[in-house]
């Protein structure tokens, strides 16, 4: 079977790990290449916890440093759910790898171009600053992508605003702009991610299985929880993992397809997920968005990715 080829675009935080970590030795994915923006964290940090679980898992893959900061806002980091690090928790072993000297943007717009048409799958699972930076750079990669799988945005409420999921409300002008490219999108919404919840039980269930694997989930979990749970009321949710999820059984999912853009201007509306439900704008629809996932058969998925790194002690 030939494996689908991906590029993951992160800022790298507790569920971007897991999001690395599964589609690195993912039966039906080829991880081409990782690229970095900020978000999270300053990009600093997120392109080292990138190098770091990168170089944990033993994936040589090349790493990119991307945008420093939104297209045209200041970054506003969350230090809170995701430490000071961007990814508190697990204590990483010496880095064995380097970041490319190529800008995200400029590697994503030339790696995009040079491969046949349709064969290369981009997951963004940060601020679509990276993305928006090399359609600007490349318009024509928008129709040469296979598909752009985004973890963002809310239909209902948000988490960072009531109106407002964190990465649309990083860089609202960035995810403006990729909607509105061309690109076959898949939205997984917060209203998705959210119903795929990890427990105490399964937590400790999951951090019995050997391997680097499991070591780096159970230490970024533990943390991830603790600060999901202090500061925003809520049980940790395997948001970016569901991208993932979605490359290697779509079937996991309900999805219809709609028009969607993001709020730039409001006050109190800032990056909000706009979808024009009923068709009362007349447009086309532009992405899919899924509406609802099998939590029980994605936590499955997500024990057998773990098992994968049992020879990795």
């Amino acid at each position: 079977m030939t494996k689908r080829t991906v590029i993951l675009d992160v800022d790298t935080g507790h569920d971007d790990a897991v999001a690395i970590m599964m589609a690195g030795r993912s039966r039906t994915l080829r991880l081409d290449a990782v690229t970095v923006t900020a978000g999270n964290q300053t990009l600093d940090k997120t392109l080292r916890n990138t190098l770091n679980v990168c170089s944990a898992l033993s994936l040589k893959v090349p790493v990119y440093p991307g945008m420093r900061g939104p297209l045209l806002r200041p970054l506003e980091p969350a230090p809170l759910i995701h430490g000071e690090s961007g990814l508190d928790g697990p204590k990483f072993p010496e880095c064995t790898l380097e970041s490319r000297k190529e800008h995200a943007a400029v590697f994503l717009a030339r790696r995009i171009m040079k491969a046949p048409a349709g064969t290369i799958t981009v997951v963004a699972t940060g601020p679509l600053s990276n993305i928006a930076m090399a359609l600007l750079l490349e318009p024509s990669i928008a129709k040469r992508m296979r598909e752009l799988v985004i973890m963002g945005g809310a239909v209902g409420w948000g988490n960072i605003t009531p109106a407002a999921e964190y990465n649309s409300y990083a860089d609202p002008e960035a995810a403006r702009i990729v909607y509105a490219s061309g690109a076959s999108i898949t939205l997984i919404p917060l209203d998705v991610t959210r119903t795929v919840t990890l427990t105490k039980e399964r937590l400790a269930h999951l951090s019995r299985i050997p391997g680097k694997g499991a070591e780096l989930f159970t230490a970024s979990m533990t943390c991830y929880s603790a600060a999901c749970a202090k500061y925003i009321g809520e049980s940790a949710s395997m948001h970016d993992p569901c991208c993932i999820a979605w490359l290697e059984k779509p079937d996991l999912f309900t999805t219809e397809k709609k028009f969607v853009s993001v709020e730039t201007e409001g006050t109190l509306t800032r990056g909000a997920t706009v979808v024009d439900h009923t068709g009362v704008l007349k447009k086309d629809p532009n992405a899919r968005i899924a509406l609802t996932i099998d939590a029980q058969r994605f936590w499955d998925l997500l024990e057998a990715a773990l098992q994968r790194y049992q020879m990795l002690a």
